[in-house]
């Protein structure tokens, strides 16, 4: 069953929790960030605008559960740089909001095995192209190379959070 946020996405994070960038450190980037997202009804939130906030550990509280809800959907949905880039921001936002929300985490690790599943056989049959004729699977068939060491330092964190 799909992930259902309960969330009114009709208000803004401004009005949701007025204090949510107060934490965040404050560089040109982030009250540009701050300035164009506080005031956007979360409904109009896209994957880069989720992105920005949750790389920050902005409104994780809202934000989270609607990267969860598009991630259900795209685990490699690509808000920024490359494919996957909102699941690593995702995986490495702040270990107290997962502490805080262990529903969300199971969720999350549902989502993450089917994301290692989908890289895993993106990598077999990238293996399997490349060698035709090769019977013996004994390649690195792990991940396609968009996933790389960002991914899977914020798998280690996200990991690491439980010991479940």
């Amino acid at each position: 069953m799909p992930y259902e946020p309960d969330i009114d996405v009709r208000r803004n994070l401004l009005e949701l929790d007025p204090g949510c960038f107060d934490d965040a450190e404050y560089d040109d980037y982030v009250a540009m960030l701050a300035r164009r997202l506080a005031a956007k009804p979360l409904r109009k939130f896209n994957a880069t605008d989720l992105y920005a906030a949750i790389r920050h550990n902005v409104g994780l509280q809202w934000l989270i559960p609607l990267a969860i809800a598009r991630l259900e959907e795209e685990p490699f949905a690509a808000a920024g740089e490359h494919p996957g880039d909102l699941l690593t921001a995702v995986l490495e936002s702040d270990t107290r909001f997962w502490l805080d929300r262990h529903d969300l985490w199971l969720v999350m690790v549902e989502i993450l095995g089917q994301a290692l599943t989908q890289a895993t056989d993106a990598a077999e049959a990238a293996w399997r192209a490349e060698h035709p004729d090769d019977t013996d699977e004994t390649g690195e068939m792990w991940m396609p190379g968009y996933l790389g060491d960002d991914f899977m330092g914020a798998l280690l964190h996200f990991r690491g959070i439980y010991t479940e």
